[in-house]
């Protein structure tokens, strides 16, 4: 869809009697279609991130802690959050 994305005329020709144009797409974000976690990189990123807070909130593990997942949310993650999203939490979480 990015070199070749013909797109049908909706009035029947797109001029000089053309009935599709190529039109390609510059940025795709996500197909609108259901998919497992393992078949978009967009699912496991927000599964990343919410595993990463969660681990954040609870008493670490020994195997959370070898890998520093409890302490990845801050490293990676507390510079991109919405701060004003709720005046509750420091970083903007939004708990309920």
């Amino acid at each position: 869809m990015s070199v070749y994305n013909p797109i049908p005329s909706m009035i029947g020709d797109w001029g000089g009697g053309t009935k599709t144009k190529n039109i390609p797409i510059q940025r795709v974000i996500e197909d609108p279609v259901f998919k497992k976690s393992h078949q978009s990189y967009f699912i496991q990123l927000a599964d990343a991130v919410a595993y990463a807070l969660l681990k954040r909130e609870v008493t670490p593990t020994r195997h959370v802690k070898k890998y520093g997942i409890d302490k990845m949310f801050e490293r990676n993650l507390a510079g991109v959050c919405y701060l004003s999203a709720s005046r509750f939490d420091p970083l903007g979480i939004v708990r309920k």
